[in-house]
């Protein structure tokens, strides 16, 4: 896909915040804003970060409260090649512009897709890689590196003001960038949809990550694991791309 522009935004992130990031990860501190703009299809673009190779322990302490112990173990996790993220969950408008229609419950070109299986994605994706692109669903140990963007605790940042749960979102999910973005720049990785992963929690079901507008506030948390048959249409589930380099 061909790159249309370049925004190096100029936020710099101290030692303290980057508490889980080995030194390879702070060698280049200014690769966090690097904003890139590429085409999905001709006349619609996505806005992605670029995520630099690093470390980090997945999963939660015992001590987290909220946490399913048989879901969230910790262990450390190396991330051996950088890729692009995209800033936001995918939209209505990106996703009717590639597919022709739109098969949410909350109507909105604003709003992020819902009720999109993992089938119909991986559609979504030949269409947006038929020219040799590189798109793709994260991995679950990407999401949630992202996600952390280099804290340890159970959310990026403060919770009240980074999460749409079912205690403040009026049951419904709301456009994207309403609430503020983790330190890396990334909106909604704390509730709004559940997002699609490329990973497998079991044998007939993937793993879906960042809780959602319908569900309890601790789903949110960084850490927090969930799951559903590749063939389920969800209204509070859709997704987030990665690009390869």
């Amino acid at each position: 896909m061909r790159l249309t522009r370049s925004i190096l935004l100029t936020a710099l992130f101290s030692f303290s915040t980057l508490v889980s990031i080995t030194p390879e990860r702070l060698s280049n501190g200014t690769s966090f804003g690097n904003v890139q703009v590429f085409d999905l299809i001709e006349g619609m673009k996505v806005n992605m970060i670029w995520v630099e190779p690093g470390q980090f322990v997945m999963g939660s302490p015992e001590s987290e409260v909220g946490r399913t112990p048989e879901r969230e173990q910790q262990r450390t996790v190396k991330i051996e090649k950088g890729y692009w993220l995209a800033e936001t969950e995918l939209t209505q408008e990106q996703w009717q512009a590639v597919m022709g229609s739109n098969p949410s419950n909350n109507v909105g070109e604003n709003l992020p897709v819902d009720q999109v299986s993992y089938y119909d994605i991986q559609e979504f994706l030949k269409k947006v890689n038929a020219g040799g692109g590189k798109f793709r669903l994260p991995t679950e140990a990407e999401w949630e590196y992202a996600c952390r963007a280099g804290t340890t605790g159970p959310y990026a940042g403060d919770k009240d003001e980074m999460t749409w749960h079912s205690g403040n979102s009026e049951r419904k999910s709301h456009p994207i960038k309403q609430k503020k973005p983790n330190p890396w720049g990334f909106y909604d990785m704390h509730g709004n949809l559940l997002e699609w992963c490329s990973d497998k929690f079991t044998e007939t079901r993937f793993v879906q990550r960042g809780g959602q507008f319908s569900g309890r506030q601790r789903h949110s948390r960084s850490a927090d694991r969930q799951s559903s048959e590749p063939d389920k249409r969800m209204f509070f589930v859709g997704f987030r791309l990665v690009k390869d380099k």
